[in-house]
């Protein structure tokens, strides 16, 4: 499994690609949908899915776009965020980026559900509090987790923003995340990369 990191947009987001070398897993594209779409296309990779760790408009905005030019791309989602999902329009109006509204109806994510892709088998961990349906990609056989807005490096997601929940954040990040083993590499939905054991021992707000 290659995984490859796009920032993309005016908020600096983390877009994720997994890919085999023939298919290709997004997850979150947030923006720049062409400069996404050339990448799979220079690569020769078939995209089978979206799957989304959360839906705050800076983690979606492409999606229109691709389906649009790809088709029917199935697009993975909790079902807790649905409603951030369907207004991600409103949430970028305040921010004054352009944004496209995807319409598609998304797939359900489930809490320890099991994704398979190149071989591998992906843990999906709920780890609700920046967003109410906000889940994490573990891969236990490459020794990474995507984590979204959850865990960042020196810092966690910010819960001022409609339905984020402080506490329920650090206790997702204590019970889900920091039980993973300790050299496990974090990709973030922002800014670069960490490890579990690091953030253990030095993220001031989990001290």
């Amino acid at each position: 499994m290659v995984l490859e990191t796009h920032t993309v947009g005016p908020l600096q987001e983390n877009c994720t690609l997994l890919h085999d070398g023939r298919e290709a897993v997004l997850i979150d594209p947030g923006d720049e949908a062409e400069r996404l779409l050339k990448s799979l296309k220079t690569k020769n990779l078939k995209l089978r899915a979206i799957w989304l760790t959360h839906a705050h408009f800076d983690h979606i905005g492409a999606i229109a776009e691709i389906r649009e030019t790809l088709g029917g791309i199935p697009v993975y989602l909790h079902p807790n965020d649905n409603v951030l999902f369907e207004n991600a329009h409103l949430a970028a109006q305040r921010w004054e980026i352009p944004f496209r509204q995807p319409t598609t109806k998304t797939l359900e994510l489930k809490d320890n559900g099991i994704l398979e892709f190149a071989g591998a088998k992906i843990h999906c961990l709920f780890t609700p509090g920046h967003a109410p349906g906000h889940c994490a990609f573990y891969v236990p056989s490459e020794n990474f987790v995507v984590a979204g807005d959850a865990l960042f490096r020196g810092s966690i997601g910010r819960t001022d923003l409609p339905l984020g929940n402080h506490q329920q954040l650090l206790e997702s990040i204590r019970s889900k995340l920091f039980t993973l083993p300790d050299e496990t590499v974090v990709y973030p939905g922002h800014g670069p990369t960490t490890t579990i054991g690091f953030e253990k021992q030095t993220n001031p707000f989990l001290l």
